[in-house]
């Protein structure tokens, strides 16, 4: 079996997921930390460019930040 290196992620990103109706993540997206309007345009932007995602979800560390809707895609 090879070995697997296991990297600790630090709060300095966020991760968005593009969830489908079905719940299921389809996307994925990691993004530095600089600031949360730079965070909320991208989840906007993941949402106009994924048809298939209803929300993108916003999550730093273990903690979900926020969620977006597509109404809220802009």
């Amino acid at each position: 079996m090879d070995d697997v290196e296991i990297i600790e992620s630090s709060e300095d990103a966020f991760t968005l997921l593009g969830v489908r109706a079905d719940g299921v993540a389809s996307v994925v997206d990691l993004v530095p930390a600089e600031g949360q309007t730079f965070v909320r345009s991208r989840a906007q932007w993941l949402l106009r460019e994924h048809a298939s995602c209803d929300t993108v979800e916003v999550w730093r560390g273990g903690a979900l930040v926020e969620q977006l809707g597509r109404s809220e895609a802009g």
